[in-house]
């Protein structure tokens, strides 16, 4: 997966279960069998994650990893929710996010 532009939670998702032979007998990735494996996320939750119809929530994406046996970073989405909330001062604290910021510029 190029770095340089990386594909979103469902390209990547999708490139993962065909990897990790969770496929249909056609090879076709296994949602429904996915969607098992994921607690507490429902098969139409992922659904709409995975065609983009609204954007996957850290529970989504830390039921993916663990349910396919990696770390949630491997999704684009998961460290931009991170970096987000590194640079947030209501969820981080003003110091923390100022130290953030700082270091995002290039200052720090």
């Amino acid at each position: 997966m190029s770095q340089s532009n990386p594909p979103g939670f469902g390209v990547t998702i999708r490139t993962l279960l065909i990897d990790a032979g969770i496929v249909t007998r056609m090879g076709n990735p296994d949602w429904t069998s996915l969607a098992r494996r994921m607690h507490g996320v429902n098969y139409e939750s992922l659904r709409k994650a995975v065609v983009a119809e609204r954007a996957p929530s850290e529970k989504i994406m830390t039921a993916a990893a663990q349910a396919l046996g990696v770390k949630p970073t491997v999704f684009v989405e998961y460290r931009l929710l991170k970096a987000r909330r590194a640079l947030d001062p209501d969820h981080v604290g003003w110091s923390a996010a100022t130290k953030a910021l700082n270091r995002w510029e290039g200052k720090g």
